[in-house]
C-alpha cells in the first residue's frame, strides 16, 4: 500500500468538487455558486475560491466575465490531448527503466485490479482513482518527481472520459477490469517495445471509442 499523504483544505475541497463533476452532480455548463458549496461543505469561501482556481488551471472549470464560474464543457480535443500526453509520459517512464517491472510492481497493479472488481454505480466515483492507482505504478517506478507530477496533473482527462454526458456508467465499469488485466499481463512480459505499444493502444482505444459514441449523437 502506498504512503498516505497529508492534503490541505484546498486539496480536499478540490477533490470534493471533482467528485461532484464525476458523479454528474455538477454537469458541463452548469454554473458553480461559491456560497452554495461553502454552505454545503461547511468551509469558508476562501478555500472554495482557491480550489476553483486550481480546477480552472487543471481545465475542469472556467471563468467568464459577467457569468462567473462554471463546469467546463467536455470536448474530444480535451480528451485526445490529455490521453496523448498521459500515454507518452508512461511510455517515457517505461523506456527509462527498460520495462523491468518487479514482482512487487505487478502485485501493486493487481491490487488495483482487484479493487476494480468492486466497482458499482454506487461507488462509481472510484473508477478514476483505481485506474490512476494502477497506472501510477508504471509512472512512479521511473523515480522522477516532475514526470510523475506532470502525469498526475492530467488526471482530469480521466474524469472527462468517464463523464462525457452521454456515457453509460455501467459500460465504463464493465470495461475497467478486462482492459487493465490485459495491460498487466503485457507488463509481465517485461518486453519494453510491446509494453509501450500496449500503453499507447490502451489510451488511444478509449479516444476512438468516445469519438464513435459522439458521432451517434
Amino acid at each position: 500500500m502506498g504512503k498516505l499523504r497529508f492534503k490541505t483544505l484546498r486539496e480536499n475541497v478540490a477533490e470534493e468538487i471533482r467528485l461532484k463533476i464525476l458523479n454528474q452532480e455538477l454537469t458541463p455548463g452548469m454554473r458553480i455558486i461559491e456560497q452554495e458549496l461553502s454552505d454545503e461543505m461547511g468551509v469558508s469561501r476562501g478555500p472554495i475560491r482557491e480550489a476553483l482556481r486550481q480546477l480552472e488551471q487543471e481545465g475542469m472549470v472556467e471563468y467568464r466575465r459577467n457569468a462567473g464560474c462554471s463546469v467546463r464543457k467536455v470536448t474530444m480535443q480535451d480528451v485526445y490531448e490529455t490521453y496523448l500526453l498521459r500515454s507518452n509520459y508512461e511510455v517515457l517512464a517505461v523506456h527509462l527503466y527498460h520495462a523491468q517491472f518487479t514482482d512487487e510492481d505487478i502485485e501493486k497493479m493487481e491490487e488495483a485490479l482487484e479493487f476494480m472488481k468492486s466497482l458499482t454505480i454506487d461507488n462509481y466515483s472510484r473508477v478514476v482513482a483505481y485506474g490512476s492507482m494502477l497506472h501510477g505504478v508504471i509512472i512512479e517506478k521511473a523515480g522522477l518527481a516532475r514526470l510523475t507530477k506532470a502525469w498526475a496533473d492530467l488526471e482530469y482527462g480521466e474524469i472527462f472520459s468517464c463523464n462525457a454526458g452521454y456515457t453509460d456508467k455501467q459500460s465504463v465499469i464493465a470495461r475497467q477490469y478486462p482492459i487493465h488485466k490485459e495491460l498487466i499481463e503485457i507488463c509481465k512480459t517485461r518486453d519494453e517495445e510491446i509494453i509501450c505499444r500496449a500503453i499507447t493502444d490502451h489510451y488511444m482505444l478509449t479516444v476512438k471509442r468516445l469519438e464513435k459514441m459522439q458521432q451517434k449523437f
